[in-house]
């Protein structure tokens, strides 16, 4: 590990510290002015699809974009995307340099996260793409990337979520989320049906602007969304960003295309062959929210399957068995030739143990298996050959199974390769 390499990974020992006074600095010492416009979102599930969704259709409009989202699948590069692609290891050094020294020279210490964030910021000085797209890391009063003069936001749904940071209620952790708006710019919101929730944004964005930042606080310009509660998370992105290109004069004329095109790592991605022949569907659903949307999708792949074999494992959950239950209900319906049970190994919070995950009431044709680990788990795919096998739960899971199945480095980390499967 280089040196640079080896300071950033120090930063991971000052854990996760909400406030702008430390990044707002050096971002003020690094950068002057964007040229780019900047798009800010925000949400509890979806929010890196968006993205992603708005980046692939950009690229398709012959529009530059440099795209800024977090956790990483496999290599911290995916943190930073040039036109869908990641950014080099040697770029991403030079960035990391200046930021080490813009932090000695304060006499500051910034997060991992605030680090990564200001070398996209960087990034994006040095290219000037048309749009800079940044996913918020967690909630938005207070996460880092607020700090950016955005020309537009959106927040996508809101679920109860990292309660012990963002609140308690819906409404509270509405109102952390909805602190994105800045004053006098747009904000485009998914229609919330909890009444307290949707008035938490109304008054925030009432009083959009944070004036340490050297923002006025006035109101924003909200507009809600209207989408369908029985909408799938890829037709939930399909209407938010419509409805935001459209607002920046782009043509979506055939958006629909885009969406085809798109190659989210770890999010609804089928890959085949794999080594041993047979087909792999992952997807990082994360939260009890985000597991419920995908399911219906999920469904339809698996019930068309003669065998199929599930990879589960999953971080912290504040009711795994809630969590976990639409996925118990799929094995009931359609039962898998095995459910392969593992445990993430590289996630903030140590993954949930075999032993509780053991305890669901799992069906299956063939046996229930134990892996320590998901590169244990790849051993286990290889015996078992399966036709079909659906990876599920985390996307610290997904990320170790593809670097276990050596799927890093290839075309399936970026965002539009050509021949893209969906």
């Amino acid at each position: 590990m280089s040196g640079i390499r080896q300071w950033l990974d120090l930063t991971k020992s000052r854990g996760m510290k909400l406030g702008l006074e430390r990044v707002h600095e050096a971002h003020k010492s690094l950068i002057q002015s964007y040229e780019s416009t900047i798009i800010h979102v925000a949400g509890s599930n979806g929010k890196g699809t968006a993205c992603a969704f708005m980046a692939t259709h950009l690229n398709r409009l012959d529009q530059t974009t440099v795209m800024f989202t977090s956790p990483h699948l496999v290599r911290l590069e995916e943190r930073i995307r040039i036109d869908g692609r990641p950014i080099s290891e040697h770029q991403f050094d030079i960035y990391l340099s200046f930021i080490q020294q813009t932090e000695l020279d304060l006499g500051i210490e910034l997060t991992f996260f605030e680090v990564t964030f200001l070398a996209s910021c960087l990034c994006v000085r040095d290219i000037r793409p048309d749009v800079f797209l940044v996913e918020t890391g967690l909630g938005g009063r207070f996460d880092a990337t607020r700090i950016l003069p955005a020309d537009l936001c959106l927040l996508t749904s809101i679920q109860l979520e990292h309660r012990e940071i963002l609140g308690d209620t819906l409404a509270e952790i509405a109102a952390e989320k909805a602190a994105i708006a800045r004053p006098g710019k747009p904000i485009f919101v998914r229609e919330i049906e909890d009444t307290k929730a949707r008035s938490a944004v109304e008054n925030e964005t009432q009083r959009a602007g944070q004036e340490h930042l050297g923002e006025s606080p006035s109101s924003a310009n909200v507009e809600w969304i209207s989408i369908d509660s029985n909408s799938s998370m890829e037709e939930e992105a399909l209407a938010l960003v419509k409805v935001v290109l459209n607002h920046l004069n782009y043509n979506t004329e055939w958006i629909e295309e885009s969406m085809h095109a798109l190659n989210w790592p770890g999010r609804m991605q089928h890959i085949e062959p794999m080594s041993w022949g047979g087909a792999l569907f992952v997807d990082a659903a994360h939260n009890p929210s985000g597991l419920k949307r995908v399911l219906p999708s999920i469904t339809n792949h698996v019930a068309s399957k003669k065998e199929w074999c599930l990879v589960f494992g999953c971080t912290p959950q504040d009711d795994l068995e809630g969590f976990v239950q639409p996925l118990l209900e799929l094995c009931k319906k359609h039962p898998p030739s095995n459910v392969l049970l593992t445990v993430p190994q590289t996630g903030r919070y140590p993954g949930v143990p075999l032993s509780e995950l053991a305890t669901l009431d799992w069906s299956c044709e063939q046996g229930i298996l134990h892996a320590a680990t998901p590169h244990e788990a790849k051993l286990f795919l290889e015996q078992l050959q399966p036709e079909y096998t659906l990876a599920i739960g985390s996307l610290y899971l997904i990320g170790e199974l593809f670097e276990a199945l050596h799927l890093y480095g290839s075309n399936h980390l970026e965002l539009f390769p050509p021949n893209t499967q969906r």
